[in-house]
This record gives structure tokens, C-alpha cells and sequence, in this order.
């Protein structure tokens, strides 16, 4: 017998092997892998590649690009015809949206971010083309009355029944008020804001609800934005708007994007047609050339880092079939949301069947966002020569929403000032008795809870093998380990075999035969007797200097509106006839009854959109309600829109109150 096989057989019957590897060695080869005191460290190499990860990036499903998000506009009036109308509408619905090109959403790991809204553009559109999309109970325009509030509240309760555990859905954007959904034309008023919270948050107790603009109610919500001109320069601080998002976000609510994901789109028709959005000193006038030019591409970037934004909308039209503007999104990709960089890894170098299995994890967030799901980060053990998973559980004490990145940009550095820190965390999971003694892989992966606990987010590492699970090394169940070579690993970039699970349950719900409904009749205008809708909503434009002025419905008899509060400078009470609708030529009476702040007054004025025409008289507030006529001429058509305003008092606190609006042709 040779004297170095007898060594070995000595070392071997005075020590397990456990003592042997209890020193720092390599177990597995390059992998950065050691062994000290009976733990197994794996240091693996960082990704610096894209990554095509779920609930970031660009906000539609590309194929051979990066985008595995997708925004839908849903017409109240296709998931509710009216007010017995099921939940069932709303879930089919869903079912019929959630496809792309023959294939369902959950065989792409594509989400989806619905919408809902009632008005397009503020015009009644024709009947192939309709622009107005109200269920056929409800008046057209009327935002205001107690019945729609009703009727709010419980859409919003259907919504959270559809699609809170709906595992196609990431978040929802609020919408349902305004143009588009996106809250002006109008605004949601602040007692209608309070009950869009409190619908809200009761109906969402999963999913990020996103809002357009920065209340203060949806803020102290915790809701995110959808911010629809991200990037444009002549809204970005310090001379920007105070109340667009950009200087909200920077001056009054820095830390909104800890709770709720921040997302929008990207407005190219400004940077194409506006002299002011310097498209050449910002990002362009398309999303080619956003990607393609370093310059361009440096600015999306840093407005991105600096805003934390998750993902956006329409610079996902970028060509992906051309390598150099792929090439620039992958950079853009990068920079999107969370991106977790596995630092180190580390778990015993046995274990016995039955008891638990520790991984410990160091994760740095080199992105621009937290991960805003519960989903869990999962331990797997591998066959080591197929690969194949044999036993998996999550990981307990793992919270990878707590993995935030930097904070507080420095476009200068281009970098956070506060840099991203190192996040240690310890999880258990529990072995069966029943798992077969002998060696394995450890891998880990981030599985997607509500979509069937399988892998779907993944790690910035090398060590990656298709179908979403982190290779690390091997380990010993039931007996100590023996030396494995690397595996040979797979690009985390794309994996197309990544999917998620919809509970049958879902995917099988039909369309429901129509609830008998008792339709409204719809309200014409007749310039002999009315042109006012007594259902359409009047608009308070709040100057920005005033401040908790707000619009309130009172309950008295008819409809009566109220503005109270600060009134600033120059804020105002208006009714529009509609998008584009103009008053012909002629003599006109308009009556109403007014009340408020004694000792103040308000002016009547016509306007043509937002610019004053002419200033037709001043009616002094009493505190009893007082009947007012006016009469008026308009001598030429006006260029966009008609408006009735009433101009509030400047620099004063008090009450204005209007009612029994009414308006005819006298000629």
C-alpha cells in the first residue's frame, strides 16, 4: 500500500469530513466558494448585464426587447353596464385583456397595470366612436352627485374582489376621474378624494394603488404616481410648476416612492412640437433616439435615479430589432426599478433530513427602486448532474421589500449620495424527513407568491440556470458533501420559460348576461330653454397660493356647491360646455343663486378656455342666498371653448356657494 493513500485513510478515520473542509477551501471550484467552521460561503460573480425582470422597466411586452409590463385603459361601462351588475363582468373582462398575440399574460410573465375611466377627452365622441364610456344608469359628466359617490365607492369594492388577489395584476392606477382617468377635468374633489382613500384601502390590500398627481390624501395614503410627462425640462424644479409631481417630489414628499411604485410615460409629442422642452439638451425627440444617444440616454437615467422610478410608458417604442438602440435600453433597463445584487451567500455545509436548512444573504439594491410584492426569496435543492429542483420552501425572515436602493441623487456624480447598503438577512426553512441522504445544490430564487410560488425575479449574478433558480454550491443531507465541479450556468438577461400560475378559477369565468338596468335619460341642450346640464361638473382652478381650498357638494335641496378656504390670487369656479363646444353668437341670460363671505365678492366672466374674454359683472356675497340674472352678448365665436367663470375674492379667506345655474338664448 502506497504511504499517501495510507495517510488518507488515516485522516479520514480520525476526522469527519467536515473537519476536513472546515478550513478555508475551495469546495466547488472558481465560484468564489469557501468553507470555514462548517458553513459553505459562495461569493458569485455579478451580472453587469440587463436584466428582463417582471414589475420594472419599460411598460410593454416586447418580445425581443426589454418590457414585461402592460398599462390597459378598461371603459367603466365594460366591466359595469349598471348597478346589479356582478363581479364576474369585471373578472372576464380581465380574462379577455390579459393576452398579447395568441398568448396569455401568465405563459409571457407579463403583468398587468389596469385603469379605468368613464370620460376620454371631455368630448361625447359619435356612436362608432364614442368618447364617454358611463354606465347607462349614470348621467354623463355628473361627478358630483351623492348617487355617483355611491356608485364610486362600490366599483371600487368590485375592483378589490377582481383583482386584489388576481396574481395578472401588479398594481392599479386610481383613474375613474377626469380626462383619461388622470384627475383634471376635472379634479377629484377633497371630500371625493377622502372616499377614494378609504375605497381604496380597503379594497387593496395587496396591490400598489397609483394616483396622478400628489394630494395630499392619496400621499398620507401611501399611494404612487403615475406621472404622465416624466423627464419634460420645463416641469422639472427648480422653475417647474409646484404642483406637478417633479418639485412635489422633491421639496414636499421626497419619500413617496418608499411605499408605492413611481411610473408614468414619457411625453415625445411635446419634445417634438414644444420649443421649450429642449429635446436636444433633454432626451430627444423619440425613443430611438433616447436610446441610441449617449447624451440623451445619460438624462433619462438620471431622472429616473433621481425620481426612483419602476418603469414607463411610451419610450417602450423604441425599435428592438435594431442591436444599437437595444443596446441603450438595456442600459435604461439597468437603471429601472430594483436590481438585486447578490453579494454573498452562505449555509451549512450539512444538514440532517427533518431539520433546518439557514441561508445567509448580504443583497445590495443597485437600482432606482424597492420591489414593492411579498414575495418571498425561496432555498432550492438541486440534483447535481441534471439540475433538476428535488425540494424547495421559502425562506423565512427574508423580506425583500426592505431592500431599498440608494437615496438622495447627485446628477453631477451621477450617483446617490446615500448609496445602497448591504442588506443581511438570515432564513430558515425546514427539510422534509422524508428527503433522500446524499448530495445536492443549493440555489436560490425569488418566487412570485400569488402567481403559483414559482420563480419569476431574479438575482444580478452569473450563477443563474434557466427556469429561474441561483445556483450557489453543494451541500450534504444526511452525509457530508463531496467536491463538485461549477455548473455550467445560463444568461439571467432573457429566460422565456419563465411563466406564473392563474388559478383556474379565474380563467374560467364568463361574460354574465346583462342585469336589467333602468337607463337615464340623456340630457340635450336647447338654447331656448337650457344649456347648462344641471349634471355636469363646474371645475375650481386653485391658483397654488391659496391653500386647503376645496370644492364641496353640500346637501341641500338641488345641487349646491361650495368653495371654502384660502383663495389665494386668482382662483376660480368654471363651467365648460364641453371639449370644443362654443356658444354661437348671440344675447343670453344666465341666473343663478348666490350666497357667501359677507363683505366679499365675486366677478362673473366669459372666457374662451382658460383666457378671460371680457368681465361681465361683480356680485356682492350675502349670508343669505341672493338670485342673480345676467345678461350678455357674444359678438364673435370664440377660437377653442366656451366658459362661464366666477372669478373668487384675491388674497382672502371665505365662502362662495352657487346653485339653480341656469342659461338660455334670448335672441
Amino acid at each position: 500500500m502506497k504511504p499517501i493513500f495510507c495517510l488518507a485513510l488515516l485522516l479520514c478515520s480520525l476526522f469527519p469530513m467536515e473537519r476536513i473542509l472546515a478550513v478555508d477551501a475551495p469546495l466547488s471550484g472558481s465560484n468564489g466558494t469557501s468553507v470555514r467552521d462548517g458553513w459553505v460561503t459562495v461569493v458569485p460573480p455579478v451580472f453587469e448585464g440587463a436584466i428582463n425582470n417582471p414589475l420594472k422597466g419599460f411598460r410593454e411586452a416586447k418580445k425581443d426587447g426589454y418590457g414585461l409590463l402592460e398599462r390597459q385603459y378598461i371603459k367603466w361601462s365594460d366591466i359595469e353596464v349598471g348597478e346589479g351588475d356582478s363581479v364576474e363582468r369585471i373578472i372576464a373582462h380581465t380574462n379577455k385583456i390579459t393576452s398579447t398575440k395568441g398568448k396569455r399574460f401568465e405563459d409571457l410573465n407579463v403583468k398587468l397595470v389596469p385603469r379605468v375611466y368613464l370620460d376620454w377627452n371631455g368630448e361625447i365622441g359619435s356612436e362608432k366612436d364614442p368618447k364617454q364610456h358611463w354606465p347607462a344608469d349614470l348621467h354623463t359628466f355628473d361627478y358630483d352627485s351623492p348617487a355617483f359617490q355611491d356608485r364610486l365607492r362600490r366599483l371600487v369594492a368590485k375592483l378589490g374582489e377582481a383583482w386584489d388577489n388576481d396574481p395578472r395584476i401588479f398594481a392599479v392606477q386610481m383613474g375613474l376621474i377626469g380626462h383619461f382617468g388622470e384627475h383634471h377635468h376635472p379634479a377629484p374633489m377633497a371630500q371625493q378624494r377622502r372616499l377614494l382613500v378609504e375605497a381604496f384601502q380597503k379594497a387593496f390590500k395587496h396591490k400598489p394603488v397609483l394616483v396622478r398627481h400628489t394630494d395630499p390624501e392619496f400621499m398620507q395614503a401611501g399611494f404612487g404616481i403615475y406621472y404622465d410627462t416624466f423627464a419634460y425640462i420645463d416641469r422639472e424644479p427648480p422653475q417647474g410648476s409646484k404642483d406637478q409631481f417633479p418639485w412635489q417630489a422633491t421639496h414636499v414628499y421626497p419619500q413617496i416612492w418608499k411605499r408605492a411604485p413611481i411610473e408614468g410615460e414619457v411625453e415625445y409629442n411635446w419634445q417634438q412640437q414644444r420649443d421649450n422642452a429642449k429635446p436636444k439638451e433633454t432626451f430627444g425627440r423619440t425613443p430611438d433616439e433616447t436610446m441610441e444617444q449617449p447624451a440623451y440616454r445619460r438624462y433619462m437615467i438620471d431622472k429616473i435615479h433621481r425620481y426612483h422610478a419602476s418603469y414607463l410608458g411610451w419610450i417602450d417604442n423604441y425599435d428592438a430589432s435594431d442591436k444599437d438602440v437595444l443596446a441603450g435600453a438595456g442600459e435604461v433597463q439597468r437603471a429601472f426599478g430594483y436590481r438585486f445584487v447578490l453579494e454573498a451567500a452562505s449555509y451549512p455545509l450539512s444538514v440532517q433530513p427533518g431539520k433546518n436548512l439557514t441561508v445567509k444573504l448580504s443583497v445590495r439594491n443597485t437600482g432606482s427602486a424597492p420591489f414593492y410584492l411579498d414575495w418571498p426569496v425561496a432555498v432550492g435543492l438541486l440534483e447535481p448532474v441534471s439540475k433538476a429542483l428535488v425540494w424547495s420552501a421559502p425562506l423565512s425572515g427574508v423580506d425583500i421589500r426592505q431592500w431599498m436602493p440608494g437615496e438622495d441623487w447627485d446628477s453631477a456624480a451621477f450617483a446617490y449620495r446615500r448609496a445602497a447598503k448591504t442588506n443581511a438577512n438570515e432564513g430558515k426553512a425546514t427539510l422534509p424527513k422524508s428527503i433522500a441522504p446524499g448530495q445536492y445544490i443549493v440555489a436560490l430564487a425569488i418566487l412570485d407568491r400569488q402567481g403559483g410560488m414559482v420563480p419569476s425575479a431574479r438575482f444580478a449574478t452569473t450563477n443563474y440556470l434557466r427556469g429561474g433558480w441561483h445556483p450557489l454550491s453543494n451541500i450534504g443531507i444526511g452525509k457530508s458533501p463531496v467536491d463538485l465541479k461549477d455548473p455550467t450556468f445560463d444568461s439571467p438577461a432573457f429566460d422565456d420559460s419563465l411563466h406564473y400560475i392563474v388559478p383556474e378559477k379565474l380563467r374560467s369565468v364568463k361574460t354574465p348576461p346583462l342585469p336589467p338596468v333602468k337607463a337615464v335619460t340623456p340630457w340635450t341642450p336647447d338654447p331656448s330653454t337650457e344649456l347648462i346640464n344641471p349634471w355636469r361638473y363646474w371645475t375650481l382652478e386653485a391658483d397654488g397660493h391659496g391653500h386647503g381650498l376645496e370644492k364641496q357638494i353640500l346637501n341641500e335641496r338641488g345641487r349646491v356647491m361650495r368653495v371654502t378656504g384660502d383663495f389665494g390670487k386668482s382662483s376660480s369656479l368654471n363651467y365648460s360646455f364641453g371639449n370644443g363646444i362654443k356658444l354661437d353668437r348671440g344675447r343670453y341670460r344666465f341666473t343663478f343663486r348666490a350666497r357667501g363671505t359677507l363683505g366679499q365678492a365675486v366677478e362673473f366672466e366669459l372666457a374662451d378656455d382658460w383666457r378671460k374674454v371680457s368681465k361681465e359683472a361683480e356680485i356682492p356675497l350675502t349670508q343669505e342666498w341672493q338670485e342673480h340674472s345676467i345678461e350678455f352678448k357674444i359678438k364673435t365665436t370664440f377660437k377653442d371653448e366656451t366658459s362661464l367663470r366666477f372669478r373668487l375674492p384675491r388674497d382672502a379667506k371665505g365662502t362662495f356657494d352657487l346653485t339653480d345655474t341656469r342659461l338660455r338664448k334670448t335672441d
